[in-house]
């Protein structure tokens, strides 16, 4: 549940979930099961948020998950958190004010949208 809970931290949040359950490895087995319990920590965090995640957001909002990953780049560095918070949300308002209205526009759809019967709009 702390995992879970931290992860929604940018940038030390996975730390901070990570600290206690290798403090108790170490604690209880010693520093080979904390050791374990950090690489598949970072393992499972891994796969999760960098590879499954965003498939499944893109998905779910109808963008590709590369367009996904550089929309929360770019609106961590406009915004900082918040920025990291609120950008799947702000990539879609964008997309829907200038994109999706405008027929000049909609070939951007190509690129941006998951699904191939949008671009063709």
């Amino acid at each position: 549940m702390l995992t879970f809970i931290t992860n929604y931290i940018p940038n030390i949040g996975f730390v901070i979930g990570l600290v206690p359950p290798a403090l108790l490895a170490l604690v209880e087995k010693g520093p080979g099961a904390a050791l374990t319990v950090v690489v598949a920590f970072s393992l499972v965090n891994f796969v999760l948020q960098s590879l499954i995640q965003p498939k499944f957001t893109g998905d779910a909002v109808g963008i590709t998950p590369t367009v996904s990953f550089i929309s929360l780049l770019v609106w961590a560095w406009v915004f900082g958190a918040l920025g990291a918070l609120i950008a799947l949300p702000a990539t879609l308002t964008v997309k829907a004010l200038l994109i999706d209205p405008d027929p000049r526009t909609r070939w951007l759809n190509a690129f941006i949208s998951n699904d191939a019967k949008t671009a063709d709009g």
